[in-house]
């Protein structure tokens, strides 16, 4: 093929085509966008940032931004945006939206494939050339799309890309030079490097993560991080099986309380009856090893005294001891002190209280694990069972 160049004027007018005169100097749109190409490069404009961008509007809608692109010399642009609806289907399917370039047909459009092969996009050989933009994944009975079934891949060179300059087939030393030329005189300390940048203020993402080397947002990370809750409360004796109530990690926290002492029962009725203390408090970290052969656990809960000490509580082989009784009118209970813990002792006209609930007075009666008083017995013990869940 002879060698081809331009842009000249015409010497003489060879043809008349469509009442137009061609010249012998007129060029074809292949030269045109050979010239184009060779230093505009492929891709999706970066400006505006949202060009063609994929995003989930309700149900199985998405919507596509307006954008524009170049493809072998050829522009193309989309003012409105486009929405597109997918079919609901009891079988799980990938749509993959291309930029699709093709020359027989003499246009650039925005086409959507259904479950292409390993390696089949993007298709680029004889007249078609693909900019892959996205692909949606849908599941299978799933009715409404979300940003995490969308892959966008406008920033994958390989696959689309992006139109950052227009010297991008020139040549690397150009390119550098102007490059170069920009961030001149500090510019180049305002980005982040690839690697080695050390962040002064908040760095904002666009959304989750949505594949495993993704940086993931605050939200995220606190959307999943484990909770502590209560899983089991025991008022009374029962037995713990940990298959019934699974924990993040299979740990747990054991919160056990002895039951309240008594109050002094005094023989003519004095109305300064001293009470009993509260009972002992204890929190046990427990792990429970996967595949262990102890599948359950006793839990035994203290009952309250009435005129002696209260009853221990107790998982497994943790244990804690109900309050002191009152010993005599003028020595209320003392308090019960379980791994630097001291329970309230008893006062002169109450029992003494514990975290999870008061003593008894001449009125009330006594809340879990605390004291008792005269005729009124201290509160049962307690056991709480709490786990982590995601």
């Amino acid at each position: 093929m002879a060698m081809r160049s331009g842009f000249f004027d015409s010497t003489e007018v060879v043809e008349t085509v469509g009442g137009f005169p061609r010249g012998n100097k007129a060029e074809t749109a292949d030269f045109f966008a050979a010239y184009f190409a060779s230093f505009v490069g492929n891709g999706v404009h970066i400006n505006p940032p949202d060009s063609f961008k994929v995003s989930p509007v309700s149900g199985l809608t998405v919507r596509i931004a307006p954008g524009r692109c170049f493809i072998n010399g050829y522009f193309g642009w989309d003012s409105e945006s486009e929405e597109h609806t997918f079919e609901p289907d009891v079988v799980a399917h990938s749509y993959w939206l291309v930029l699709r370039l093709d020359l027989d047909g003499g246009s650039i459009k925005k086409v959507w494939l259904t479950d292409p092969a390993p390696g089949e996009l993007p298709v680029r050989e004889g007249d078609i050339y693909d900019l892959v933009v996205a692909r949606v994944d849908v599941g299978a009975g799933v009715s409404a799309i979300t940003e995490m079934m969308i892959t966008d891949y406008r920033d994958n060179a390989e696959l689309c890309g992006r139109v950052k300059s227009l010297v991008d087939g020139i040549g690397q030393n150009v390119a550098y030079a102007d490059v170069a030329g920009t961030l001149a005189e500090g510019a180049m300390a305002q980005l982040v490097q690839r690697a080695g940048s050390i962040m002064t203020g908040p760095l904002t993402l666009h959304g989750d993560p949505a594949s495993p080397l993704h940086a993931a947002t605050k939200q995220y990370v606190d959307s999943r991080a484990p909770r502590l809750v209560e899983l089991r409360r025991y008022t009374s004796s029962g037995t713990f099986r940990p298959s019934e109530y699974p924990s993040v990690g299979n740990r747990y926290l054991i919160m056990l309380l002895g039951a309240g002492g008594g109050g002094y029962q005094d023989s003519d009725g004095k109305w300064w009856s001293p009470g009993g203390s509260a009972g002992g408090l204890l929190f046990v970290d427990f792990y429970y090893p996967p595949n262990s052969p102890i599948t359950s656990f006793p839990v035994i809960v203290g009952a309250g005294a009435s005129g002696s000490n209260g009853g221990s509580t107790s998982f497994w082989g943790f244990s804690v001891p109900g309050g002191n009784k009152a010993s005599d009118i003028n020595k209320p209970g003392t308090g019960v002190s379980v791994a630097g813990f001291t329970s309230e002792s008893g006062q002169q006209n109450s029992g003494g209280n514990s975290l999870y609930g008061a003593g008894a007075t001449d009125t009330t009666s006594a809340g879990y694990g605390g004291g008792g008083k005269r005729d009124k017995p201290g509160g049962n013990g307690l056991c709480i069972i709490y786990g982590y869940v995601a």
